[in-house]
């Protein structure tokens, strides 16, 4: 045991409560065995560990765990004296684990030191209320035939039909100093049993069994038999208590049935040395068996990290793909393609300035101005030509980038149980698809306050006004969208000239040099809005990994848990 014991249990409290914070949600290979670890481990330092190391005097307990139909709670009404227990023939029969100690005790076992997540009731088999029958509290029975330093739970089945009831039993035995384990003569070579009793020698917990229902005549052949098997399990100290089967099914045993039991428990009651000894052996032995335990859920807790990681990985991964993808396609031209192109060439005369490109500047700065007068409804309509031909490509993309992200974290480990039965994640948001029209507004909204920043002169600002900011918004949107590389045949001359058109237009209202700086920046607003768009809408995906990771990083909580092992070894 540790030498200092105040600081071994603050190791122990911050180890149990970095173990609760590992979640281990993903059905990986590793997870179900390391979950078990996990939970049993921590209810072992709350229900055991702790109150012992700060009560190393407090009375001793036993309990009296075992199989479906062993008889457990037979013999502990047998030991007690009296029925404190239900016993029958249906099972399982114990549901809510019985503590029975001296009067003298009972402050002790009712305070909640000791097993401090199960409320306690009291009274007799009758009167615990049905609503608390499933194991859900702990019933405490004080009896003057049960000597002060000593207690007995009667626990409930370890291979239970319901599993609260197995996971109630597993913890009742991990907060206990002594194993007093129940099997039958039929049932002691069963699977189950023998799990638990190699934990208990994995775990150095001290332990004694009987093995009850023996036929008359077969105690020595089934003992023999059963003893060499515990050797065999590398268990060569326990002692095997023989119970013959009674004629009838009864409530209690003869008294002369459970009377080596019962010196047993008598002898360690009353001898404090002995039973220190007892208590010594358990917990240095599940204090042993932190590491290895803890070790275990670390590994799965990597495993789980790598999961993950790879998850989100492949996610990122996608959406800036699906960036430079956006990026890539609005400067290639592909938004000057069908109705674009079309509404432009009504509102701007193409054919007739594409001849006056070899003529002066102010040429096509005046003939543009004197043709675009009172046509403010034809510039609307190029604006909203350009807003739902932006606004499409922004969701082809977003959905493209859904449909890549699920398809991929399919085909990764823990990627389907992460994304559920949730087919909105296939495709864009609704919020993406409500919020896009509104940014590609305000983008343009953007371009109209870079024109009217840059015309601040009064000079370009006559200059502007002649040609009218819309239009000339529109000008610059079609200077940053209208590279060819995405258009074709007839397209491409088109394109060509509504380029030439557009940059001749606004390097005569502002400068060349301008004219590059103003399609920059706004080039850099546009790609600045997607990207805040994509990356809320990618936020889907990343709030189901958080999940898992209990809202920490990938690796925090591994992290955490083995720095809390750590302390707790340095604490020894």
């Amino acid at each position: 045991m540790s030498a200092n014991p105040l600081e071994t249990i603050a190791a122990l409290e911050g180890l149990g409560e970095s173990l609760r914070a590992t979640g281990l949600e993903l059905d990986l290979g590793s997870a179900k065995p390391a979950r078990n670890a996990r939970d049993e481990l921590a209810h072992q330092i709350d229900d055991y560990l702790v109150p012992r190391l700060r009560r190393l005097d407090a009375p001793l307990l036993v309990v009296l765990g075992g199989s479906t139909g062993s008889g457990k709670s037979t013999i502990t009404n047998t030991i007690v004296g009296r029925e404190v227990s239900p016993a029958g023939v249906l099972r399982p029969t114990t549901r809510a684990p019985v503590l029975i100690c001296h009067p003298d005790d009972g402050e002790w076992f009712a305070g909640g030191d000791v097993l401090p997540d199960l409320p306690r009731v009291t009274g007799g088999p009758g009167d615990v209320p049905t609503s608390t029958v499933t194991g859900t509290v702990l019933r405490l029975v004080t009896s003057e035939t049960l000597q002060p330093g000593l207690a007995l739970i009667d626990a409930p089945d370890i291979d239970s039909v319901e599993e609260a009831n197995r996971e109630l039993a597993t913890q009742l035995l991990s907060a206990a100093d002594l194993w007093l384990f129940a099997t039958t003569a039929v049932r002691y070579a069963d699977a189950v049993p023998w799990d638990f009793l190699r934990q208990a020698r994995s775990r150095g917990t001290s332990l004694a069994c009987i093995v009850n229902r023996i036929p008359p005549g077969a105690t020595n052949e089934i003992v023999t038999h059963f003893v060499s098997m515990l050797t065999d399990a590398g268990l060569t100290d326990v002692t095997v208590f023989p119970v013959e089967q009674q004629p009838v099914e009864v409530s209690t045993l003869p008294a002369e049935a459970v009377a080596d039991i019962n010196a047993l428990l008598t002898g360690l009651a009353s001898d404090a040395e002995r039973r220190a000894a007892v208590v010594r052996a358990t917990l240095d032995g599940a204090m042993d068996s932190i590491g290895p335990r803890t070790r275990t859920v670390i590994e799965a807790g990597v495993e789980q990290q790598a999961a993950v990681g790879e998850l989100r990985q492949s996610m990122e991964r996608t959406y800036a793909d699906t960036r430079n993808r956006l990026a890539a396609d609005i400067r290639s031209g592909t938004l000057l393609r069908g109705e674009v192109l079309e509404r432009w060439q009504e509102l701007i005369g193409t054919a007739e300035l594409m001849r006056a490109v070899q003529s002066r500047i102010s040429l096509i700065r005046d003939r543009v101005g004197a043709f675009l007068t009172g046509r403010t409804g034809q510039t609307v309509e190029v604006q909203g030509e350009i807003t739902s031909t932006l606004e499409q490509l922004l969701i082809d993309h977003a959905d493209r980038a859904a449909s890549t992200t699920v398809s991929t974290w399919k085909s990764l480990p823990g990627g389907r149980q992460t994304l559920g039965d949730d087919r909105a994640l296939e495709h864009a948001s609704d919020a993406f698809r409500a919020e896009v029209r509104g940014q590609v507004q305000a983008w343009q909204d953007d371009i109209l306050e870079l024109v009217r920043e840059q015309g601040a002169s009064k000079r370009t600002t006559a200059r502007v006004l002649a040609v009218g900011v819309n239009s000339v918004g529109i000008a610059l949107m079609l200077v940053i969208f209208a590279q060819t590389a995405g258009l074709t045949g007839a397209e491409v001359a088109i394109g060509a000239g509504t380029a030439g058109i557009s940059q001749t237009l606004l390097s005569a209202l502002f400068g060349e040099q301008a004219v590059r700086e103003l399609a920059a920046e706004a080039q850099r607003l546009l790609l600045q809005r997607i990207g805040t768009m994509l990356d809320a809408d990618a936020d889907r995906f990343r709030a189901r990994l958080t999940a898992l990771t209990g809202g920490g990083s990938d690796n925090e909580v591994v992290d955490d848990l083995a720095a809390a092992l750590d302390r707790f070894e340095r604490s020894r």
